[in-house]
């Protein structure tokens, strides 16, 4: 689902589902994303903040903005990375081709994507990494993969064919864990991907 509303659609977004359950946000939050504190794309699945109080709200956000939140995903990719373990350090903006997608361009902002390959099927040049997100751009995986040539499975908008054991509405990247410090307090969550990942590496 979105995470908030956008102008080109008035579906139920998880915004939506947090002023149901928690309509104090409305007194506090940013318009049109009440209580949400970062944001998935609508065909990432996983891990996401929300705030129900506005110190926490603004605690966690200047959080995000100084990279002191550790954002883990996982991915499966078409083929194969050139090492086990890598850092994309390329800077990313709007395409010029396509304004919805983002891409490696010269003055773009910095975004750096740390990799690790947990397995290759050399059967299905499918490999499926491990990723921890440095900076928190737009599309900033979806785009890194699509410059190394190793698209995530099923994103078509990123270059890659569709996948017949994914939901059209999805692709093989799911936030799995998060990390960070707050009130002194350490807390860290973890959240397995969907079942479909494994079938993938299961045919």
């Amino acid at each position: 689902m979105l995470t908030h509303p956008t102008n080109t659609s008035n579906e139920n977004t998880l915004r939506d589902f947090l002023i149901k359950r928690h309509p104090k946000v409305l007194n506090w939050g940013e318009s049109g994303r009440e209580g949400i504190v970062h944001r998935l794309d609508r065909v990432t699945s996983g891990l996401l903040i929300c705030a129900l109080q506005e110190n926490t709200f603004e605690t966690l956000k200047n959080k995000f903005k100084s990279r002191d939140i550790q954002k883990n995903y996982v991915a499966l990719i078409n083929g194969e990375l050139p090492f086990e373990t890598g850092l994309i350090n390329v800077p990313l903006g709007r395409s010029k081709q396509n304004r919805s997608k983002r891409s490696v361009v010269k003055n773009g902002r910095e975004s750096i994507t740390k990799y690790e390959v947990i397995d290759y099927s050399n059967e299905l040049n499918i490999s499926k990494i491990k990723l921890e997100l440095i900076t928190g751009r737009n599309h900033q995986i979806r785009a890194h993969m699509e410059y190394m040539k190793t698209p995530v499975l099923n994103d078509e908008l990123y270059g890659s064919l569709q996948h017949g054991e994914i939901p059209e509405n999805a692709i093989a990247l799911h936030s799995s864990f998060l990390n960070f410090e707050f009130e002194g307090k350490d807390f860290e969550f973890y959240v397995e991907p969907p079942d479909f990942f494994n079938q993938v590496l299961d045919v």
